[in-house]
C-alpha cells in the first residue's frame, strides 16, 4: 500500500507541475490582478509568473525521483510546491492553484518516512556545474543568434541589445522585445526555449542518479570478512570473497558478510551470505534494504537450494542457472567400466611421462614465473582474457599463498597447473585456476583431476567440486518460463558456448549434481540482472565478456585435451 501511495503521489506532483505551467499561461483573473497591482510593483508580479513556470517544470522532473522514493527529490518537491503556492498568490491571488500545491505539500509531509532512497552525494555539485555550463552555452548561443538574425525580428540588435534579449528569453521566460517575423526567427526562439527545458531536465536527472559505486575496502573490513569465513565459510565460492574485486556488506550483528560488486545500479552478490544460519533471513533482508537506500537492485549469483526459502521470504525471485558437479570421494575410484574413459586418459598421459606434483605455500618466485608462462601461453592461444568475480585470476600474491598442483611433462618441466583454495569449514575441496600449455598431451587434465581427488580425500574432504555446469539440468516438469528459455539456449545455442561438452566432461567422473540459482528482485529485471552478472564476471566490460566467453569455449569444449 505504501509503495502504491508513493507512485500515486509522484504522478500527482508531476501533474501539479503541468497544472502550474498551464495555469500560469492560460488563467487570468483581472479583478484579483488589479488588487495585487495596488500593492506590488509590476516587475515583482512578472517575476512570480516566471517562478510559477519554473517550479512547474521542476515538479515535472521531480516526479521521477519521487517515484523512486528519493529523499532529495522529496525535499526539493517541498520547496518547489511552497514556492509555487506563494507565486500563484503573489501573481494574482490565485488561491485555487495555491491550494493544489499546498495540499500536495501536506501529503508529502505525511509520507516523509517513505522517502529514504539516497542519491549520489557528488551529483548535486555535478548537476549545478553541468546545468550552469549548459545555460552559459545557451546564453552565448542566444546572444549571437539575436545578433546575426536581427533582421528576422525586424530590428537592429548590437551585441549589448542581443545580450539583453538572450537574458530576457532565458532568465525571465518572456518573449523578446520584437516578435519574430520569419520562420527562421520563430525556429531560433523555439530552440532557445527547448534547449532551456532540456538543460533543466538533464541537470535535475543528475541530482537524483543512484549512488555511484566507489569501491573502497579498508583493511579492517578484509580482516572482519576473513574472520567470518574462518568460522562460518562452507561454500566452494567462499574464498572468492577475499579477492580485491569485492566490497563487503556486514549484518547489523557483525557476524555475517555478503561479498558484492556493483554494475550500473545492480548490486551482484556472490553466493549466499556467510555467517550463522540463524541470521540468514535477517542479513538478506538487510542487504535488500541497503541496496534500496542506494537505488540499487540486489542480485545473488550461484546461490544454493538451502537458502531459497530465505530469498522468497524477502520477496525475491529465483532462476535455476545450472548445476555444480561434486565428486563423492567416499566412493570415487578408477575401477569399473563406468570410469573406463577417465582411466584410459590417465594412463595415456602417464605413458607420455606426465606426473603430478603438489607445492605448498608460500610458493617460490621461480615456480610462480614458470606458472605465469603457462598461464600467458594458454590465454594467448585462446585470444582471451581473465575472468573475474566468480573466478580468480593469475596474480602473484594470490597464487603465492595457495597450494598448487602441477603436471610435469617428460622433459621435467611444468605443462599444466591448478591452484587449491581454502574451503574453511566446508567438506568439499575445490580449485580455481586451471591452465596448461597448448602442446600438453591428451589426458593432462584427467590426470590432474584424479590426483586432486586423491589429495582431497587424504585431507579428509567428503567431496571434490568440479565447478558449475551452466544451464545444465534446467527445464524440467513445472519449470517457469524463464528456466525453459534458458534450457532452450542449452539445447540449441551450443555453437556459442559448449554447455553440453562441459557437462559431458564432468559427467565422466560420475559426480552428484547440486542446483545453483540466480536471485533477482522482479521478472522485468531479469535481463538486466543477467547482463550485470555477465559484466561482473568479465571484469565490468562486455568486450571482456566476449573474450572470456571465447576463452571458456576453447578451454572447456574439449577438456580431455586440457
Amino acid at each position: 500500500m505504501e509503495k502504491f501511495l508513493t507512485y500515486l503521489v509522484a504522478v500527482g506532483v508531476a501533474g501539479a507541475g503541468l497544472f502550474n505551467i498551464l495555469y500560469s499561461w492560460l488563467s487570468h483573473h483581472p479583478g484579483r490582478y488589479l488588487v495585487v497591482q495596488e500593492y506590488l510593483p509590476l516587475g515583482v508580479i512578472r517575476s512570480t509568473w516566471l517562478l510559477s513556470i519554473f517550479t512547474g517544470l521542476t515538479l515535472l522532473f521531480l516526479g521521477w525521483g519521487l517515484a523512486k522514493r528519493k529523499r532529495r527529490a522529496w525535499f526539493f518537491a517541498l520547496v518547489a510546491l511552497a514556492l509555487a503556492a506563494g507565486a500563484h498568490l503573489t501573481r494574482g491571488l490565485d488561491y485555487d492553484a495555491a491550494f493544489v500545491n499546498l495540499a500536495l505539500l501536506v501529503v508529502l509531509l505525511l509520507l516523509r518516512h517513505s522517502y529514504t532512497v539516497a542519491s549520489d552525494p557528488a551529483s548535486l555539485g555535478r548537476s549545478l556545474l553541468v546545468s550552469g555550463t549548459l545555460f552559459l552555452t545557451l546564453y552565448v548561443y542566444g546572444l549571437f543568434g539575436f545578433y546575426l538574425l536581427d533582421r528576422h525580428f525586424g530590428a537592429r540588435f548590437d551585441l549589448t541589445a542581443s545580450a539583453r534579449e538572450a537574458g530576457r528569453v532565458l532568465f525571465t521566460g518572456s518573449y523578446p522585445s520584437r516578435f519574430p517575423r520569419t520562420h527562421r526567427g520563430r525556429w531560433f526562439l523555439d530552440s532557445l526555449w527547448f534547449g532551456e527545458i532540456l538543460a533543466l531536465g538533464y541537470g535535475t536527472g543528475l541530482v537524483f542518479q543512484p549512488v555511484l559505486y566507489r569501491r573502497r575496502v579498508r583493511p579492517e573490513e578484509v580482516r572482519r570478512a576473513r574472520e567470518i569465513l574462518n568460522r562460518w565459510g562452507c561454500s566452494t565460492l567462499a574464498f572468492l570473497l577475499l579477492l580485491p574485486d569485492k566490497s563487503y556488506f556486514f549484518s547489523s550483528s557483525g557476524h555475517s558478510v555478503i561479498g558484492y560488486t556493483v554494475v550500473g545500479n545492480i548490486a551482484v552478490a556472490l553466493g549466499d551470505p556467510v555467517g550463522p544460519p540463524a541470521e540468514a533471513q535477517e542479513v538478506i533482508e538487510e542487504f535488500r534494504d541497503f541496496c534500496h537506500r542506494h537505488d540499487w537492485y540486489p542480485v545473488f549469483f550461484q546461490v544454493t537450494e538451502e537458502f531459497l526459502p530465505y530469498y522468497a521470504q524477502a520477496g525475491l525471485e529465483k532462476l535455476k542457472i545450472g548445476e555444480e558437479a561434486i565428486i563423492d570421494l567416499a566412493t570415487f575410484s578408477l575401477e569399473g567400466g563406468a570410469m573406463k574413459a577417465v582411466r584410459q586418459a590417465v594412463r595415456r598421459a602417464e605413458r607420455q611421462g606426465c606426473r603430478v606434483e603438489f607445492h605448498q605455500p608460500p610458493l617460490d618466485e621461480a615456480l610462480l614465473k614458470r606458472l605465469k608462462v603457462i598461464s600467458d601461453a594458454w590465454l594467448k592461444s585462446q585470444h582471451g582474457t581473465e575472468k573475474r568475480f566468480a573466478l580468480g585470476w593469475f596474480d602473484y600474491h594470490y597464487l603465492r599463498n595457495c597450494p598448487v598442483a602441477t603436471v610435469v611433462g617428460a622433459a621435467g618441466k611444468e605443462i599444466a597447473f591448478a591452484n587449491i583454495v581454502p574451503v574453511y569449514q566446508g567438506r568439499v575441496g575445490t580449485i580455481d585456476l586451471m591452465r596448461r600449455l597448448p602442446e600438453a598431451p591428451n589426458g593432462t587434465m584427467e590426470l590432474l583431476f584424479v590426483a586432486l581427488a586423491e589429495y582431497f580425500r587424504e585431507q579428509g574432504m567428503q567431496g571434490f567440486s568440479l565447478g558449475l555446469a551452466p544451464l545444465a539440468g534446467l527445464g524440467g516438469p513445472g519449470a517457469p518460463l524463464s528456466e525453459k528459455t534458458a534450457h532452450l539456449l542449452y539445447e540449441h545455442f551450443n555453437v556459442f558456448y559448449s554447455f553440453k561438452g562441459l557437462r559431458q566432461f564432468k559427467e565422466k567422473f560420475h559426480p552428484y549434481w547440486e542446483p545453483r540459482y540466480l536471485i533477482y528482485p522482479a521478472p522485468w529485471l531479469l535481463p538486466k540482472a543477467a547482463l550485470a552478472v555477465v559484466r561482473a564476471n568479465s571484469g565490468g566490460s562486455l568486450r571482456g565478456y566476449w573474450q572470456a566467453l571465447k576463452l571458456a569455449r576453447h578451454q572447456e569444449k574439449k577438456p580431455s585435451k586440457t
